[in-house]
C-alpha cells in the first residue's frame, strides 16, 4: 500500500512518498496525498524522499507524476527517487526534464535520506555565511 508522510531524518524533515512493491493504481493515492502535504509547507523548503523500489509504472501513473512535480514544484527544495530499474530511470529522466525538478537518483532509501541530510547541513551552513 503506498502513502506518504513526514519524517525526520537526523533531525531534518523529510516528505517519505513510498510506492515500494505498487502497481500504477495502487500508488497513484500516494502522489494525491503528497500533493496536499506539500502545500502546506512554505516555498522552496520541502526535502521529498521517493521510495519506488520494485514499483511498476503505467500511463495514469507517470501522468500522475508529472501532475505532482509540476504542481508540487514550488514548494520542493530537492527530490530523491529511490530503487528505480534501469528502465524506470530512464522515464524518470524525462519526467526531470520536463519538468526542471532538482531531483537525484539513488539505489537505496537510506542512501537517498542521508543524501538529502548533507544537502541540508550544506544549505543551512551557506545560508548562515551569508
Amino acid at each position: 500500500m503506498s502513502y506518504c508522510k513526514v519524517i525526520d531524518y537526523k533531525d531534518v524533515k523529510i516528505v517519505y512518498t513510498d510506492i515500494e512493491n505498487c502497481d500504477g493504481a495502487d500508488a497513484i493515492p500516494a502522489f494525491d496525498s503528497v500533493q496536499k502535504l506539500v502545500a502546506q509547507f512554505p516555498e522552496k523548503s520541502v526535502l521529498s524522499c521517493v521510495n519506488a523500489t520494485n514499483a511498476r509504472f503505467n500511463k495514469d501513473l507517470l501522468s500522475k507524476i508529472k501532475e505532482t512535480v509540476k504542481k508540487n514544484n514550488p514548494k520542493v527544495k530537492v527530490t530523491v527517487v529511490c530503487g528505480l530499474s534501469k528502465l524506470s530511470t530512464l522515464i524518470l529522466n524525462s519526467i526531470i526534464t520536463a519538468t526542471g525538478r532538482k531531483m537525484k537518483l539513488f539505489d537505496s532509501v537510506e542512501d537517498g535520506k542521508e543524501w538529502l541530510y548533507q544537502y541540508e547541513m550544506k544549505s543551512r551552513n551557506h545560508a548562515e555565511s551569508a
